[in-house]
């Protein structure tokens, strides 16, 4: 019982921890872009439209991801015989999508959708077509997973997210993945190498031990009692 109270709690306070500043929406890899599309409804197909309509939602929202991507590149070439290489498989960078509104105008089905774009790999095929320029000396964002044990309460919990953030430089974002009683397992993205994570771990003095797997990128590390 005492057990399902902390895990109640920790989630509790994970959400405060993900809403808290300094966990910004993870750019690298995913964009959330709002479009429209419609369709012209022919013979009265109504669901055939409505998927034409989606359709090119989704191809809108690709295709302004690569328009904010080579305004950024001040030598890319935004031209639009350029874009058809990419949009011809737009699809793949569509992750999910919701649908905002949708109605009927006149002989039109029309959607707002929200969708979720694969940025990175979006951003990896422009640089591949020569679109973009291969940014230099850009320090890799590696994903670690960290086991924090020695948990007292939920506050460790933001405490932790607190010296993660503030302490080591390079941390992107953090996720929790699993909770349990008096544990907790997060999931971190730091700008460098497991090697580099490690030192900076060792070097807050706030943890112990530091077990490290560098070749798999996991770390178990145990929560000092904090003054």
């Amino acid at each position: 019982m005492k057990g399902s109270f902390f895990v109640a709690a920790l989630l509790a306070a994970c959400l405060v921890f993900l809403a808290s500043p300094g966990f910004p929406q993870d750019k690298d890899k995913v964009w959330v872009v709002e479009t429209e599309g419609s369709a012209t409804i022919t013979n009265n197909d109504l669901p055939g439209a409505r998927n034409k309509a989606i359709n090119d939602a989704l191809k809108n929202a690709v295709e302004r991801a690569v328009a904010e991507l080579v305004r950024e590149d001040k030598d890319g070439k935004g031209s639009r015989a350029v874009r058809h290489g990419i949009m011809a498989g737009s699809d793949q960078y569509i992750h999910d999508f919701k649908i905002s509104t949708e109605r009927q105008v006149e002989n039109n089905y029309v959607v707002n959708v929200r969708s979720t774009v694969f940025i990175g790999s979006l951003r990896d095929d422009l640089e591949a077509l020569g679109l973009l320029r291969v940014k230099k000396n850009v320090v890799k964002l590696t994903e670690m997973t960290v086991t924090v044990r020695g948990l007292k309460s939920p506050a460790d919990i933001v405490r932790v997210k607190e010296i993660l953030t503030t302490k080591i430089k390079g941390v992107s974002v953090i996720h929790p993945r699993e909770l349990a009683w008096g544990t907790a397992m997060l999931s971190v993205d730091f700008h460098g190498d497991a090697g580099a994570f490690s030192d900076e771990l060792t070097k807050t003095g706030l943890f112990s031990p530091v077990v490290a797997t560098l070749d798999k990128n996991y770390f178990e590390i145990t929560l000092l009692k904090l003054k």
